[in-house]
């Protein structure tokens, strides 16, 4: 992603950059007033870490002019002046960051931010497709209430954090034991976890580390409470995933503003997902849960195209399904159930933002959106290690292995959809596969 720092004062810019780099993300810095970046720019980072929130947010509204214009804009505050709590987000900016955060903390606030807006824009993008294919796009559903989950031994921090929400017209729901915790998360949705490790620092950040072990729970905005100066426990929680930190004796008012922040960008990636799957749904075939191949091949044209508008990367993957050499060739239904098994695994493999199909009897397509050619070869092999580890029934109650013959390509300038697709099953020595 291309991010470029902004700031009426080059010092502040500059001072922003710093921070950006020390959290290992690239930015290149323009101060003063707008002009365009002369790479492209993705992401723009509005700094206002001396306050001036106004003056960068009439900045923040000049670039809505760029054409395109940013696919996310950020504005950088200190970690004691967070954005206003609530659910509601500011007009001109897609969200927030910490700009004087712990490195790790501000490199998963940017990474954050860049996934919910990959998922956004993608979102649209699939609702045009489905337009032109003749499909009604599903009403977007209704936000449930603000709820929360405060796991750890009983504190005052439990009575702040209820009091918070309430004002907000969300509630609190609390566990004492970390079974009991994990169980209400099964159990039913929550916005955002709060864990007490003041007492039982240990158990607090294996909770932390545990949430993010989980497919479902990864994302899950999460505050660790810690005791005053345990500034170990509160490293360890930020390297292992928290969204903000809070001493029991400290006021706790910024880092509820921070997990605020995260629980608006997690509201949004999980709203952008749910209408992706949904068109998914729509356009896809039921078997594999991938597209099928005439909605595939129209949104691949679509996606191509708007990515060279934009000047973003775009990666490409083919797969290859076969029978492993000296294995037993299965019946023709058996292999195409087995496929189809593959296929639909390919699918909760890949991102939610990425578009596959199914193409023939034995090849699969993924399409990604603002990705290098190295994500697409690490989708590839993620996908094929899984699969490869899952029995295959070949019939007589055999089991036939496979193997995978992967393919990755990087979208180049003026290449089409069906060409980029064409150039990725050249790789794999086949022309063409027919719709």
């Amino acid at each position: 992603m291309r991010i470029v720092v902004r700031a009426h004062d080059a010092r502040h810019a500059r001072d922003a950059q710093t921070l950006l780099a020390n959290a290992g993300v690239e930015a290149l810095a323009l101060p003063g007033a707008y002009r365009d970046a002369p790479n492209g720019e993705d992401v723009s980072i509005f700094s206002a870490l001396s306050g001036d929130v106004d003056d960068v947010a009439r900045l923040a509204v000049t670039s809505l002019q760029a054409e395109p214009p940013p696919l996310s804009r950020l504005i950088g505050l200190r970690h004691a002046a967070p954005p206003a709590l609530g659910l509601g987000g500011a007009e001109v900016f897609s969200g927030a960051l910490a700009l004087d955060a712990p490195p790790k903390l501000l490199a998963s606030q940017v990474d954050g931010a860049i996934r919910v807006a990959i998922a956004e824009e993608e979102y649209v993008r699939r609702i045009a497709t489905a337009e032109a294919l003749g499909v009604t796009a599903p009403a977007t559903p209704e936000p449930r209430k603000l709820k929360a989950l405060y796991i750890g031994a009983p504190s005052p921090m439990f009575l702040a954090l209820e009091r918070k929400l309430a004002e907000q017209d969300g509630l609190v729901a609390a566990a004492f034991s970390s079974f009991a915790g994990f169980d209400h998360l099964h159990d039913e949705p929550f916005d955002a976890v709060v864990l007490n490790g003041a007492n039982d620092p240990a158990t607090a950040v294996s909770l932390c580390a545990a949430l993010r072990r989980n497919a479902s729970l990864y994302h899950m905005p999460t505050m660790v409470v810690t005791a005053p100066g345990d500034v170990e426990t509160a490293n360890n929680a930020i390297n292992r995933g928290a969204s903000a930190i809070c001493s029991t004796r400290a006021p706790c008012g910024a880092s509820l503003g921070w997990l605020f922040e995260a629980v608006r960008r997690e509201r949004r990636r999980r709203a952008a997902d749910h209408g992706i799957r949904a068109l998914c749904d729509l356009m896809g075939d039921p078997r594999t849960g991938l597209f099928t191949r005439d909605a595939f091949d129209a949104h691949l044209a679509r996606l191509a195209a708007d990515h060279h508008v934009s000047g973003r990367p775009m990666a490409l993957v083919t797969l290859r399904v076969l029978p492993a050499p000296g294995s037993r060739e299965p019946e023709e239904d058996i292999w195409k159930k087995g496929f189809t098994e593959i296929a639909s695994l390919a699918g909760r493999l890949m991102r939610d933002a990425d578009t596959g199909a199914a193409l023939g009897r034995e090849f699969i397509a993924i399409a990604m959106p603002a990705a290098r050619l190295k994500a697409a070869k690490r989708t590839a092999e993620r996908i094929s290690s899984v699969a490869e580890c899952t029995a295959f029934a070949s019939g007589e109650g055999g089991a036939g292995p496979l193997v995978f013959e992967q393919s990755a390509v990087e979208l180049q300038p003026g290449e089409s959809g069906s060409a980029l697709l064409a150039r990725a099953l050249r790789a794999l020595e086949v022309e063409a596969i027919p719709a």
